[in-house]
């Protein structure tokens, strides 16, 4: 009996012993390992209640503060990853990331918009995106360097040459905290535009000094034949005198004509916009240009349509217009050929179109395109000895392009040719 009751006492003492050790022991490790499969996938552990013995309590703390740190380094990544996405996305220059074999891996809009890319260039291989081999080494120059990498790309469109375009390629080496090579950052810059400026300002400088060369060389010759034949016949001195003035009209021609298509081109000048009768106008400039036409054995003819409405503009920078367009097509016509001037507006049309029309020797198709550049000529021989400046149509464009309207010309060559400009009814200027 006594046998029998110390067995049953130490079954219970057994299963106390063994649920106290559940309670204290397994049930906390078990709380771990709930804790620790939460933390694995990125699930929030709070709301566990820390109890057991000592050892387990202190391996729940510090899992709860790894989780802590954990989500305050996934918010700090997320913070960063928008911000880099922000900034790529804000930037104008194309930007992409290579790993080491030139397979895109990051791309902004920038550069998708750059390039007229119409499929995703992430995870594609470089050359596949774009088929360039000069922007290949220049990465490859960059990796294999470990070194920044610039250089100048052209894109160029062999059936228009006016698609040219030209890229500055930055190639910057990308390396990890353990300062391994992981592949380049590139950044596109277009540059098209200031190679444009530049060529024009090239082209700008070397037609003023080839312009101003010939009226200065002979300013240069025939006063060194003055000087050296000073009793040269007083009609030959009136010959050489009245060369010189007619150079010096041209010289003062052009540095009138240059300084106001700099104003035009930098802003300078603003217009003064009244109410406008253009049938009035066209009348006056008749009678101004009255000693021209005689001259020329032919008639300034105005034909303008009886609805033509009245045109905000500037009086003084409209006249200038036409004087040019009178101007040129006097220049270019033969004697005894009229010359017309007018204008057209089409009922509830916002601009009007107005126009100078010659018959004259007309314009080849190839070349019509050009008239409105500065210093263009169609014949460069014969305009110098008519005596123009070169800058009289570009002129035209800028003061019409101020008012917000625009410029074309129609021409065949020994039919002669009409030049258009267009104005708004409104202008543009408050």
């Amino acid at each position: 009996m006594l046998i029998a009751f110390g067995v049953v006492l130490f079954l219970s003492f057994l299963f106390i012993a063994c649920k106290i050790y559940f309670k204290k022991i397994l049930q906390p490790i078990k709380r771990v390992g709930e804790h620790t499969r939460n933390l694995a996938v990125g699930r929030s552990s709070k709301g566990y209640v820390i109890s057991g013995i000592r050892p387990v309590q202190q391996i729940i703390r510090d899992l709860q503060t790894v989780d802590e740190r954990l989500k305050q380094l996934s918010s700090s990544v997320r913070v960063e990853e928008f911000s880099l996405k922000t900034i790529l996305a804000s930037m104008v220059e194309g930007v992409i990331v290579t790993d080491r074999v030139s397979v895109i891996q990051v791309a902004n809009r920038a550069f998708v918009q750059m390039f007229n890319l119409h499929q995703d260039p992430v995870k594609r291989p470089l050359m596949d995106v774009l088929l360039q081999p000069d922007i290949k080494a220049i990465i490859d120059q960059a990796l294999k360097s470990e070194k920044e990498n610039v250089g100048e790309v052209v894109f160029e469109d062999l059936l228009d040459q006016r698609q040219r375009r030209v890229f500055q390629v930055s190639a910057s080496p990308l390396v990890d905290a353990g300062n391994t090579l992981k592949g380049v950052v590139v950044v596109f810059h277009d540059i098209s535009r200031i190679k444009q400026l530049e060529d024009l300002r090239r082209e700008f400088v070397a037609n003023v000094s080839h312009e101003l060369r010939t009226p200065l060389a002979i300013f240069h010759g025939y006063l060194e034949t003055i000087l050296d034949n000073t009793e040269l016949p007083p009609d030959e001195i009136q010959r050489v005198l009245h060369v010189m003035r007619r150079h010096s009209d041209r010289l003062n021609s052009l540095v009138v004509d240059l300084l106001t298509l700099s104003r035009l081109e930098s802003g300078q000048i603003k217009l003064e916009p009244v109410t406008l009768d253009f049938t009035l106008l066209l009348e006056r400039l008749k009678a101004d240009w009255a000693g021209f036409f005689e001259k020329k054995q032919c008639r300034l003819i105005i034909e303008c349509a009886p609805n033509l409405p009245k045109v905000e503009a500037d009086t003084m920078r409209v006249e200038q217009v036409f004087y040019n367009l009178l101007e040129n097509a006097l220049k270019y016509s033969d004697d005894g050929k009229d010359i017309v001037a007018g204008g057209l507006h089409k009922n509830g049309e916002e601009y009007v179109d107005f126009y100078v029309k010659d018959f004259g020797t007309g314009i080849p198709s190839d070349k019509i395109g050009n008239i409105f550049q500065r210093f263009y000529r169609v014949d460069r021989a014969r305009s110098r000895d008519k005596g123009g400046t070169g800058l009289g149509l570009a002129i035209v464009k800028h003061i019409v392009q101020l008012h917000g309207g625009s410029v074309r010309a129609e021409s065949a060559l020994g039919k002669g040719t009409t030049v258009w400009f267009r104005l708004p009814l409104k202008s543009p200027v408050d």
